[in-house]
C-alpha cells in the first residue's frame, strides 16, 4: 500500500474511484424528483433568460439556496450541452467534481493527520461510500458543499499540524468557507466553527488560530459571497433572505419541515447502508482514535481529537435537528473514513469485538444491498396496472409494459450476483489477510453498488420514469399536431418538477381544471396532462364512466369536445416523491389539418397491396393486448390461441401482432370442425365488428366466460371473448 500512497499516483487513484462511482450513473439516470430537477431548472432558465442573480422555478422565486451550484451548472451546460437540449448529466458534472474534491482533501488532510498510507485507505474507502457516489451523480448542492467543506478542514488541519503552513493555507481555508457558503449557506461555517470550537474547549490553546485572523483571508470570503447576497436582496426585494431564513432553514430547525423527520439516532441507524463499504472498518477506527487520545504520542493525540471534533459535533446537530435525509452528515463523512483507514492500517491492534462487529454491520448492509438490487427491478421494472390496461381499452395508445425485458433482466442478476461475489470475498479477506487485498475487494464492491443499482437497476426501472414517458409521447407531436415538439406547448396537472426540465421552461402546470382551461382558451395544438392519481372525477369518467350519472358525465364530456382532441396517449408508473401508482391521460388538441393520424401515408408493394398500416391500427392493436391482458387478470387463464373472426377484407392482422392469431371469416369459424379451436385449452376470440355489426346482440359476450369491448358499447369496434376459461 505504501508504493500505492506515493507521490501524484495516490491523488490519480483516488479522484478515478470518485469518477467511477459518479459514472455509474451520471449519463443513464433520468431527471430525479424533486430536488435535483429543481436545482437544473433553474439553471436552464438562468441560460435562458441571461438571469443570473435571482433563482426562479417557473414564474416562482426559489429562495431556498445561494446561488453558487447554479452558477458551476450554467459553465458546465454552456460548454458541453445547452438549455434547449435538457442533456441532465451536464448538470450533475459540478457534482462529480465537487466529490472528487471532496476526496483529495480528505487526502491532503489526512495524510498531515495520520500520515500517508492510513489516509490513502481512509480516503479511498470515502471516495466508494454509497452516500458520496449518490451525491456525485445528482445535479444539487451536497457533493460540491462536502468538496467545499472537506477542503476548509484540510486547510485547517494542516494550518494546526504545522505552524509554517503560514498565509496560503489561510487563504485557501478562507477560500472553502466562501465557496461552502456561496453553496449551501451556513452548512461549512458551521462545521469549521464547531470543530475549532471543540477543539479550543478540549485542548485550552487559541496560537494555532493566528493565521486565520491574517485580514485577506476573511475579506476574500465576504468578496465572494457579498456582491451576490446584496444582488439577490435588492432583486427580490428583500424576499431572498427573509424567505431562505424564515421559511426554508427556521422550520428545519423546529420542526420536520416538508415531512422529512425522524428520531434521534435517524442518522446512526442508516450508517451501515450509507457508509458502506467503510463501515468494515468504521469500530477499529475507533478505537484507535480512544486508544491514541489515552497514548503517550502527543501527535497522534492532537490527530485523534481532530478528527473527533470535526465529526462529532456535527453529527450531533444533525441528529438533534428535527428535519433529516440521509445526506445532511455526508461532512462529517470525511473525519469517519479517516478513522477508518487508520483502523484498517492497524487493524491488529483492533479488539475483536470491534473487528466482528464491523464485519456484521458490513454484512447486514451488503445482504439488504444484495436483496434490494433485484427487489427493486421486480417492482419498478414494468409499469403495468389496472389503470392503465383500463385507459388502453378506452383508446389511449398504450404507454406500458407488461413485463421486463429478459435481456434487462439478466443484466440486473449479473451485476446483482457481481456485487454478492465482491461483498462476499471483502468479508472473507477481512477475516483471513486485512490489507491491501480487503482494500481493493471493499471498494470494488462499493463500485459494483453503484453500478448495480445507479447504473443498471433505477435506469431501467420504466415505472420510475413518467416524464420520460410523457416527453417521448410529445416527440411524436409533429406527427400528430404538425407542430414540432420543442414548440408545442404542455398544460400538465403532473406537476413533479422533473416534467418541467423534461419538457422546458413553457410547460404550464395547474389542477386538471386549470390546464383544461388553459388548453380550450388557445387555437394553437396543445398537450394536456392529466394525473388521474390526483384527481378521482377524471379518473373514474376516463377508465370507467358507467357508473357516473348523465349530469356528472356530460359537463365532463364537454369539456373534452371543446378541446377538439385529435390523439390519446398515457404514462403509467410510480410517483417515487409521493409513493402513489400513477397513470398520466395524455391529449393532443387541435391538430392542424394537414397533420393528424389519418394522414399516415400508405406505401404500396409491387403488387399494390399496403404494407404501412395506419396508426390507428397500432393503437388497436395495443388495445386488444391490453383487453388479453385484463382478461388474464381477472383470472381467466392464459390465452394460448387467438383467432381473428371477420368479413372484412381490409381488416389489419397488424392488430394481432405478437399473438399466434389466425384470421377466418365469420362463416369459417361458425361452420368449424373443431380443428381452428381448442376443446379444452383456454383461447380468446377477437370479433371485428365493425366490418359486421349486425351480428352484435343483446348478449355480447357470445357464450364466453370472460369478455372486453374494444371502444364501447355504443360503438364497437372489436370484441375480445375468452373461452375454456382456467379453473
Amino acid at each position: 500500500m505504501a508504493e500505492l500512497a506515493q507521490g501524484k499516483r495516490a491523488f490519480v487513484i483516488i479522484a478515478l474511484i470518485v469518477a467511477l462511482s459518479a459514472l455509474a450513473g451520471l449519463f443513464t439516470l433520468p431527471p430525479l424528483d424533486r430536488d435535483e430537477s429543481r436545482f437544473a431548472q433553474a439553471t436552464a432558465q438562468m441560460l435562458e433568460t441571461g438571469n443570473f442573480v435571482e433563482i426562479n422555478f417557473l414564474d416562482t422565486e426559489r429562495n431556498k439556496k445561494p446561488i453558487g451550484i447554479h452558477w458551476l451548472q450554467v459553465v458546465t451546460v454552456g460548454a458541453l450541452s445547452d438549455a434547449e437540449a435538457r442533456e441532465i448529466w451536464a448538470y450533475r458534472i459540478p457534482s462529480m467534481l465537487g466529490a472528487i474534491l471532496a476526496a483529495l482533501a480528505c487526502f491532503w488532510g489526512g495524510s498531515r493527520l495520520i500520515g500517508r498510507e492510513a489516509a490513502f485507505a481512509g480516503s479511498a474507502l470515502f471516495a466508494a461510500t454509497v452516500l458520496l457516489g449518490i451525491e456525485a451523480g445528482i445535479a444539487k448542492t451536497d457533493a460540491m458543499l462536502a468538496g467545499a467543506t472537506t477542503l476548509a478542514m484540510a486547510a485547517l488541519a494542516n494550518l494546526r499540524a504545522d505552524e509554517k503552513a503560514g498565509w496560503k493555507t489561510a487563504m485557501l481555508f478562507w477560500f472553502a468557507i466562501g465557496l461552502g457558503t456561496l453553496i449551501k449557506g451556513p452548512v461549512t461555517p458551521m462545521v469549521a466553527g464547531l470543530a475549532i470550537a471543540a477543539l479550543v474547549a478540549w485542548e485550552r490553546k487559541l496560537n494555532w488560530l493566528k493565521p486565520l485572523l491574517f485580514i485577506p483571508g476573511p475579506l476574500l470570503a465576504i468578496a465572494m459571497v457579498l456582491p451576490w447576497l446584496v444582488a439577490i436582496q435588492i432583486a427580490t426585494e428583500g424576499n431572498f433572505l427573509r424567505e431562505a431564513l424564515g421559511d426554508d432553514l427556521g422550520p428545519k430547525l423546529v420542526s420536520s419541515h416538508e415531512r422529512h423527520g425522524g428520531p434521534i439516532g435517524y442518522h446512526l441507524m442508516l450508517m451501515p447502508l450509507m457508509f458502506f463499504p467503510a463501515i468494515l472498518f468504521i469500530l477499529p477506527g475507533a478505537g484507535r482514535l480512544v486508544s491514541a487520545i489515552r497514548g503517550e504520542d502527543e501527535n497522534l493525540a492532537k490527530a485523534a481529537r481532530f478528527l473527533i471534533a470535526w465529526a462529532v459535533p456535527t453529527w450531533l446537530v444533525f441528529e438533534i435537528l428535527p428535519t433529516k435525509l440521509p445526506h445532511y452528515v455526508l461532512p462529517a463523512y470525511p473525519a469517519l473514513a479517516l478513522a477508518a483507514g487508520w483502523g484498517l492500517m492497524e487493524i491488529a491492534k483492533a479488539r475483536p469485538w470491534q473487528r466482528w462487529t464491523s464485519w456484521g454491520l458490513y454484512a447486514f448492509a451488503a445482504l439488504v444491498f444484495a436483496i434490494l438490487i433485484p427487489v427493486a427491478f421486480l417492482i419498478y421494472g414494468n409499469n403495468a396496472s389496472w389503470d392503465a390496461v383500463r385507459l388502453s381499452l378506452a383508446g389511449f395508445q398504450s404507454g406500458f409494459s407488461l413485463t421486463a425485458q429478459p435481456e434487462t433482466a439478466a443484466v440486473i442478476a449479473l451485476v446483482a450476483a457481481l456485487f454478492a461475489a465482491l461483498a462476499g470475498a471483502t468479508l472473507v479477506a477481512e477475516r483471513l489477510k486485512p490489507g491491501l487485498l480487503v482494500l481493493i475487494l471493499a471498494i470494488a464492491s462499493g463500485l459494483a453498488w453503484q453500478i448495480a443499482i445507479r447504473g443498471a437497476t433505477v435506469p431501467n426501472a420504466y415505472a420510475m420514469r413518467l416524464a420520460d414517458q410523457v416527453r417521448a409521447a410529445r416527440d411524436y407531436s409533429e406527427t400528430i399536431t404538425g407542430i414540432p415538439a420543442s414548440e408545442i406547448i404542455t398544460a400538465s396537472g403532473y406537476t413533479e418538477p422533473s416534467l418541467v426540465f423534461s419538457l422546458g421552461s413553457d410547460t404550464v402546470l395547474g389542477e386538471s381544471a386549470d390546464v383544461l382551461a388553459f388548453a380550450a382558451n388557445r387555437s394553437e395544438p396543445t398537450m394536456v396532462v392529466l394525473d388521474l392519481s390526483r384527481d378521482a372525477e377524471w379518473k373514474q369518467f376516463l377508465t370507467d364512466p358507467f357508473p357516473l350519472p348523465y349530469n356528472q358525465t356530460q359537463p365532463m364530456q364537454e369539456q373534452l369536445d371543446r378541446l377538439e382532441i385529435c390523439h390519446t396517449s398515457l404514462a403509467s408508473g410510480t410517483n417515487y416523491s409521493r409513493g402513489d401508482e400513477t397513470v398520466l391521460a395524455i391529449f393532443f388538441t387541435r391538430c392542424q389539418a394537414d397533420a393528424g393520424l389519418t394522414a399516415a401515408p400508405v406505401e404500396e408493394t409491387d403488387a399494390g397491396t399496403d404494407t404501412a398500416a395506419p396508426q390507428q391500427s397500432r393503437a388497436v392493436q395495443q388495445r386488444v393486448q391490453a383487453t388479453m391482458l385484463a382478461l388474464m387478470m381477472m383470472g381467466f387463464g392464459p390465452v394460448e390461441t387467438v383467432l381473428a373472426v371477420s368479413d372484412d377484407a381490409d381488416f389489419n392482422p397488424e392488430i394481432l401482432a405478437n399473438t399466434n392469431a389466425q384470421l377466418v371469416s365469420w362463416d369459417a369459424f361458425e361452420a368449424d370442425d373443431g380443428t381452428l379451436r381448442p376443446a379444452s385449452a383456454p383461447y380468446a376470440v377477437v370479433y371485428d365488428l365493425q366490418a359486421a355489426p349486425a351480428r352484435i346482440d343483446g348478449d355480447w359476450r357470445f357464450g364466453g366466460c370472460g369478455a372486453e369491448l374494444v371502444g364501447t358499447p355504443e360503438q364497437p369496434e372489436l370484441i375480445v371473448v375468452q373461452y375454456n376459461c382456467a379453473e
